[in-house]
């Protein structure tokens, strides 16, 4: 591909663009085990142990569920440092898929991103909460009133994000710290009525492996809760090009992380497995709610509720931050409407990309189903982790790897094998919504592939209606005096 096809996006992906001074370097090794460990251990903790358990039908299978995520987390982080230290700078993804196989591949990475993988995660959040609200009040309400209310969770987010960034993140900060306090609680929970327990083989057969499923799809579909869970493991990558010595921190840091992240997962699901019997558990929409009230009651169940509901918000505020300033990058490079270049002078949000992501997540608000909304973010997410895996093949071939950092070849061999088995796992797991979700997010990758190559390409892009669709609206916005670039 020639250097005038290449898309304005990724002029910044480069590696003159991308790399960092020495000077800048100002990310040490705690810090990076500390942006890796917050990343990782998200709310899928409080969210997915039921979906997995549903899978293995066991305690002791569902702890290995968590744990081969954590080390699939782990080896995928160790490959993602060989590439850091092989494509210097920021960027994660965006930039690897950028250099190795061109433009169009790395627009269909952001578009999938922006349009599907985003969207999904912050429905996931408002669906979560809302059950678990419901579930404590013992509430019992329509499938349209779900879908009503998920949407004004999602507007709620996008108007505070719009109102002010730095409230944003304060509001991110404290509600972080729930999170923290919600996974202490938990554990502390289980200790006690592990403690008090008159019948201590009783949690032991729980945390057996017995009746485990043979099935190896079910399997595989079982490790999307816990794959999504330890979404994150990358974070170190976007900011690579600023990390100190990278070429130790980088795998260090990860790997340190993710060992931390596996304790904190294995802990919290030994401890759910320690309260509630295996049946209820399977069952539960709110498994941290359950725990919570067989521990101290209706005060336990509260709490809890506020913990989980409070985690969600502040995911929900993260992901509309992060999407809608991707949205903005993209109008300003003419990849979407020019219209959601735009900031809001008053509040210095871009208002106008928070209606755009805000937008779309109320369609996929719709989905109510948190299987088929885990499942396409990680297919989506997946398909170019993937393309990453063969990435390290492609530039050790092409001898660009930092000879300072190589993983064993056989780990990026394994991945891709994994990665391919995982995107194709709801397919072989038979009928049923993991089937649907996969023909569903096959589709949608179908319609964005097409937009992708036509928006890589300026003679094809100047042209293009989907770009010109608000052009009156922009040429009155850029002679208001309440917006600017």
């Amino acid at each position: 591909m020639s250097e005038e096809e290449s898309t304005p996006l990724l002029q910044g992906s480069s590696e003159t663009g991308m790399k960092s001074s020495p000077g800048s370097r100002k990310i040490h090794f705690f810090s990076c085990v500390s942006i890796a460990l917050s990343m990782m251990t998200g709310v899928g903790i409080f969210i997915f142990p039921n979906m997995v358990l549903q899978g293995v039908d066991s305690g002791g299978g569902s702890l290995l569920v968590w744990t081969g995520a954590g080390i699939v987390a782990l080896l995928a982080g160790v490959c993602y440092s060989e590439l850091a230290l092989a494509l210097p700078g920021s960027g994660g993804e965006l930039v690897y898929i950028q250099r190795v196989y061109g433009a169009a591949p790395a627009n269909l990475f952001f578009l999938t991103s922006a349009f599907i993988k985003y969207p999904s995660i912050v429905v996931i959040m408002a669906h979560s909460s809302l059950r678990y609200l419901l579930q404590c009040q013992s509430i019992h309400i329509d499938n349209w009133m779900l879908i009503l209310a998920g949407i004004i969770i999602v507007v709620v987010g996008g108007m505070v994000a719009g109102y002010s960034t730095k409230l944003c993140t304060f509001l991110i900060s404290v509600l972080n710290f729930f999170k923290l306090v919600g996974i202490a609680s938990i554990i502390a929970f289980a200790v006690f009525v592990a403690i008090t327990s008159p019948d201590k083989g009783l949690i032991v057969d729980r945390l057996s492996l017995r009746d485990t499923t043979s099935n190896i799809p079910r399997i595989l579909v079982s490790l999307f809760g816990a794959i999504a869970s330890y979404e994150g493991w990358n974070s170190l990558n976007m900011v690579a090009g600023e990390v100190h010595r990278p070429q130790r921190t980088m795998p260090w840091s990860i790997t340190v992380a993710t060992c931390l992240a596996i304790f904190l997962y294995l802990a919290c699901n030994i401890a759910y497995l320690t309260v509630l019997p295996l049946d209820v558990m399977k069952l539960s929409s709110a498994v941290a709610m359950d725990l919570g009230k067989l521990a101290l009651g209706i005060y336990g169940e509260a709490f809890l509720t506020g913990c989980v509901i409070s985690s969600c918000f502040a995911t929900i505020l993260a992901v509309t931050i992060c999407n809608s300033r991707l949205l903005q990058r993209a109008a300003q490079d003419g990849q979407v409407p020019e219209v959601f270049k735009f900031t809001y002078l008053r509040t210095g949000t871009p208002l106008f990309a928070i209606t755009l992501h805000v937008g779309l997540c109320c369609a996929f608000a719709c989905v109510t189903s948190l299987k088929v909304l885990t499942t396409m973010a990680v297919i989506v997410s997946w398909v170019f982790y993937l393309l990453c895996f063969i990435a390290i093949f492609i530039l050790r071939y092409r001898d660009e790897i930092n000879p300072k950092f190589k993983v064993p070849i056989v780990i990026p061999g394994i991945l891709i094998l994994f990665s391919v088995l995982l995107i194709i796992a709801p397919v072989l797991a038979g009928p049923g919504s993991y089937r649907t979700s996969f023909w569903v997010t096959l589709a949608l990758l179908a319609i964005l592939t097409p937009i992708s190559i036509v928006i890589t390409r300026p003679s094809l892009s100047k042209h293009n209606p989907f770009l010109h669709l608000s052009g009156r609206l922009t040429k009155r916005v850029e002679q208001s005096a309440s917006f600017g670039l």
